[in-house]
């Protein structure tokens, strides 16, 4: 089960009876606010959303994961995106010969369920030879047909055009159309035009030749041959079948997509949830005024710098020492070699932790020893670097100092509190000697350097 999943549940069962709560307690106002959260409200597919992640959020998705897998190693994008990839796969599975042991089940369920041949059943396709991009010219150009099921016995053939997030382009469903009439003239030809939602063909005249077919079908064709177990299929093939089903439901059908349900909401109650996120909070914001109010009553400490993501401060005792105005690194720009940090870009869930920076800097003496006195100091540094580099290296990093949980209940007064808690206690009882450690260090490389 993915973290996201759960999140995305709690939130919805929360949100639920909140929407009736918000409708209850607007002030008076415009009619067309509160009748657009009335409507919110009443949405029963919010339930349908809660129950779709539901069903969702013990689903391993094998093939969205592998796919996300060799992106990062440069050799691709999603699977589930990847026009080609289920093309061949739909190829593999419409094969009657081919090794996955349904024989020709997937593929009569799939000319039966997209209409393209309704009384295939009582008919032979045991022997059908499927084409994967059958190569044809017309009008001097060449086309390659995404998939060509051909049924010699019983004259009869199917062609699939395969759209899964383009479009068709160059009338090529007029010139597949015209090379399979003069390939095939005596054959029984259907002609399947198969998207994500049933698109009719561009052209209106190819909309008499191509039937629209949807993922849809796709997707319960799958199940069922999944849920199937009379069916002597191997459980390995089962597994990849009950995979591809999973990465159908996630990612390319929209009536079973959560990010598909998630947007088709949105559109309908865009002036509710508009609302809504107009006075959600900057927890980022709220959170640096809390540390920076904490911070302000800490005596001997000053704020250094503030942005997005960073609040900076350091001792006043260091202002006394040359090297600590060394440092090349830091944005918004300052001087300072060594300043504590309240971190919040995490990269995950932007909860504010706490990290000491030492910034790149031209002695490279004084960084060495201070990383050093750091590593020998255990019980108070953890630095992330143990081994000296001329770049940034952190000294110090401890863990959040908020929970995720602490978020969904922002405006309770212990939550801020424990921002409160956490700087007076690290003030009392970490501070002081993290601070001894540092300034014996500027002051040994002072005297060092005086000395010469």
């Amino acid at each position: 089960m993915q973290a996201e999943d759960t999140g995305e549940i709690i939130a919805l069962e929360s949100v639920l009876p909140a929407l009736g709560q918000l409708e209850d307690t607007m002030p008076p106002g415009p009619a067309t606010q509160m009748e657009a959260i009335a409507n919110f409200v009443a949405d029963a597919r919010l339930e349908e959303l809660k129950a779709l992640i539901e069903l969702q959020r013990n689903e391993f998705d094998a093939l969205d994961f592998v796919g996300r897998s060799s992106s990062r190693l440069g050799s691709g994008s999603n699977l589930w995106s990847d026009e080609e990839f289920h093309s061949n796969l739909l190829g593999w599975l419409l094969n009657p010969r081919e090794s996955h042991q349904v024989g020709e089940s997937f593929l009569k369920l799939f000319l039966e369920e997209t209409g393209a041949f309704p009384q295939v059943q009582t008919g032979d396709w045991s022997q059908a030879s499927v084409i994967r991009e059958w190569e044809n010219q017309v009008d001097g150009k060449l086309g390659y047909l995404d998939i060509l099921i051909l049924n010699e016995s019983e004259q009869a053939l199917c062609a699939i055009e395969n759209k899964v997030f383009s479009s068709e382009h160059s009338e090529q469903l007029t010139r597949y159309r015209k090379a399979l009439a003069a390939a095939y003239p005596d054959c029984i030809r259907r002609h399947v035009f198969l998207t994500r939602r049933g698109t009719l063909p561009f052209r209106e005249e190819e909309r008499e030749y191509w039937t629209p077919a949807t993922y849809a079908a796709v997707l319960n064709i799958v199940q069922r041959i999944v849920d199937d177990h009379i069916s002597p299929v191997e459980e390995d093939i089962r597994q990849l079948m009950r995979q591809y089903a999973t990465t159908l439901r996630r990612n390319i059908v929209p009536e079973t997509s959560v990010r598909q349900l998630a947007r088709q909401i949105y559109l309908e109650h865009k002036d509710a949830i508009d609302l809504i996120i107009q006075h959600k909070p900057n927890y980022i914001e709220e959170m640096k005024r809390e540390f920076l109010t904490a911070l302000g009553d800490v005596n001997g400490w000053v704020l250094d710098r503030e942005d997005s993501g960073f609040v900076r401060f350091r001792s006043l005792e260091w202002d006394n020492f040359e090297v600590q105005e060394t440092g090349t690194g830091w944005l918004p720009q300052s001087s300072a070699l060594i300043l504590f940090q309240i971190n919040f870009r995490d990269g995950a869930m932007n909860l504010p932790y706490f990290d000491v920076g030492l910034s790149p800097g031209p002695n490279e003496t004084f960084r060495r020893r201070l990383l050093d006195n750091a590593i020998n100091k255990p019980g108070l540094f953890t630095p992330r670097d143990r081994s000296y580099r001329s770049g940034w290296i952190v000294l110090d990093q401890k863990e959040y100092i908020l929970e995720e949980a602490d978020l969904k209940r922002w405006d309770d007064p212990s939550v801020r509190g424990k921002i409160h808690a956490w700087v007076h206690n690290f003030a009392e009882n970490e501070l002081p000697a993290m601070n001894e450690v540092v300034v014996n260090c500027l002051r040994e490389h002072e005297a060092e350097t005086q000395g010469q």
